[in-house]
């Protein structure tokens, strides 16, 4: 076997020829070429470290390698390495650990690396975990102000309110000592969703901070922006225009100037979320043989078929979503009485479009009620073997895919409505609404509200919890720790089906008397605001109510590197007078 010496920086390699080409295409076009360094003993390369050489060259040697040894800058360098000399085995094995490991502290880092060793789905994979996790972002996993700069103005960062988004901002600047920069987060919102109350409450926040805001600039133009909304105006470039003159009187025509300056550039929020329902034929089908489908509903495009979600005889298994982008499917029962249950967790990912099944066995279990806190995934009463009902509950946590039980609920309960509403679980009982506590070791179900009747679904939206029941058509809701009764709110048109939170709206699906599928809208944005009835409807269909419903976010955001003319000035600025 022909050794060859490899020189990589101050060090130098001596291996099999055979063995380089084997994995390497790098090394395989140079032997077998008519490459000069085919005939040399000795080969030279600059581009490469020694001691990441000496990392793939054991790889190579062993045929493994355990990635989750090293830490992420290690990663990244043997990625740049495998790319340079084209170990594809090696790239693709980066780049799954790179995947599975993503989380909120490293998606930066992991994107930064992606985008030195080319891995473009990577990349983006890694922005979208990002901007679709900013209700659990923390401040300090953002490095450096530009990356803070590129994050909240980014048009599909999941914020449905700006005021959450300067918060996050404001905070990163005070755990960084540049609070001078205040008018730089203030320019990275929406401001065609700014309202005025989203003013109001920002000025109240900065009030405990005005003798640290060294440039009353900020407070300025919030008043001028103010001025704007007070009026019952959108804040947008033309009514900044045609209310030049009194603006200016009231401010100077700087603060006019830079307003209209962060406007004009104002990126607009665009995340879309999707509602999901299953949905099944109606007449002239056997139940077990038809196929399990989930629908999106646009108001645009209607009722589309999205995705079979189970094996046909498969009965009462339950739906919830994972973060924006992932469909959790749980439970159920392989024909009616069999004893046989997928016990199995199936997870669908709308971004990379493909299923992964976790090959676990979770206790046997169909029409439970489902949801997710974080990575942990809540299953919680539904009925077990020999069709007994439970009034157990087990929380699996889809990281670590492990599992374990909790507190029992107070009711055995089938089809429990069950929901998340601030990081907490809600369950509905025969009577009551629980919430699940923890203290120390001991967990338990705390009463939230009573409620007389039992509700079929739950559903968080506004600071409240809305409730239905299925057989009416009211819509109750109530808010956690602060109510202890239902408060009727409306009626809806047709009985409810499903109950999706689109973040600027509760979507209902409901069913005529002649089981029509119709969809009404409601905004809570009025006192007596009546649901809005949308004019689709699809016959023949009925909602799978017990199985859940959701709401997805489908699209792969752009990466949007360009940042708006306004920051980037704003930022040169600031370099220059460094």
């Amino acid at each position: 076997m022909e050794e060859v010496s490899l020189r990589i920086g101050d060090k130098v390699f001596k291996v099999n020829k055979d063995l380089l080409c084997e994995y390497s295409d790098y090394f395989r076009a140079m032997f077998s070429g008519y490459y000069v360094e085919s005939e040399k003993q000795e080969i030279n390369i600059d581009m490469l470290d020694p001691n990441i050489t000496s990392i793939i060259l054991q790889y190579m040697q062993m045929g493994m390698i355990l990635l989750t040894e090293y830490p992420l800058s290690t990663i990244g360098e043997i990625a740049i390495a495998a790319n340079f000399l084209q170990i594809t085995e090696l790239t693709k094995q980066i780049q799954y650990v790179l995947d599975i490991q993503l989380s909120e502290s490293n998606w930066i880092e992991t994107m930064a690396i992606a985008q030195n060793a080319s891995y473009t789905h990577l990349e983006q994979y890694s922005a979208a975990y990002g901007l679709y996790s900013f209700n659990s972002m923390k401040p300090e996993y953002i490095p450096t102000i530009q990356r803070l700069v590129w994050y909240l103005s980014h048009p599909y960062l999941d914020s449905q309110n700006e005021l959450y988004v300067f918060k996050f901002g404001f905070e990163w600047l005070c755990k960084n000592n540049k609070l001078d920069d205040t008018l730089l987060v203030l320019a990275c919102l929406d401001m065609k969703s700014v309202a005025n109350r989203n003013l109001m409450d920002i000025r109240e926040y900065l009030n405990d901070y005005v003798s640290q805001l060294s440039d009353s600039l900020v407070s300025e133009i919030i008043d001028c922006l103010l001025n704007i909304t007070n009026k019952n105006l959108q804040i947008s470039e033309s009514s900044l225009r045609e209310h030049k003159t009194e603006l200016c009187e009231k401010f100077s025509e700087n603060v006019w100037s830079e307003s209209l300056s962060i406007v004009k550039d104002s990126r607009t929020r665009l995340i879309k979320y999707i509602p999901v329902v299953p949905c099944q034929l109606l007449k002239n089908h056997k139940p077990e043989l038809l196929p399990h489908y989930l629908y999106t509903f646009e108001e645009d495009k209607g009722f589309e078929q999205y995705l079979e979600v189970a094996e046909k005889n498969l009965w009462g298994w339950n739906l919830a979503a994972w973060g924006l982008t992932k469909l959790v499917i749980v439970c159920g029962e392989h024909g009616r009485g069999t004893g046989i249950f997928m016990r199995d967790v199936k997870v669908y990912d709308t971004l990379k479009k493909k299923w992964t099944q976790f090959g676990v066995q979770l206790p046997s279990r169909r029409h439970a009620g489902v949801t997710t806190v974080g990575d942990l995934l809540y299953i919680v009463g539904g009925v077990g073997e020999f069709r007994v009902v439970l009034e157990t509950a087990v929380v699996y946590d889809l990281k670590e895919r492990s599992c374990r039980s909790i507190a029992n609920l107070p009711d055995a309960i089938q089809n429990p409505a069950v929901c998340t509403h601030n990081d907490r679980v809600y369950a509905a009982g025969h009577k009551n609404i629980y919430c699940y506590e923890t203290y120390e070791d001991k967990d338990h179900w705390q009463m939230a509200v009573r409620t007389n009747i039992r509700m079929t679904f739950l559903r968080s939206y506004n600071n409240y919890i809305y409730c239905m029941q299925g057989y009416f058509r009211k819509l109750y809701r109530f808010r956690p720790g602060i109510d202890k009764e239902l408060e009727p709110i409306t009626s809806l048109s047709n009985l409810p089906a499903a109950m999706c939170n689109l973040g600027n709206c509760l979507m209902v699906f409901t069913q005529t008397e002649c089981d029509e599928l119709t969809v009404e809208e409601y905004k809570d944005e009025l006192a007596d605001e009546k649901p809005r009835v949308l004019t689709m409807k699809m016959e023949n269909m009925r909602v799978n109510d017990v199985a859940g419903s959701c709401s997805l976010v489908m699209t792969m955001p752009p990466m949007c590197t360009d940042l708006p003319q306004y920051h980037k000035q704003y930022l040169l600025r600031q370099t220059e007078t460094l």
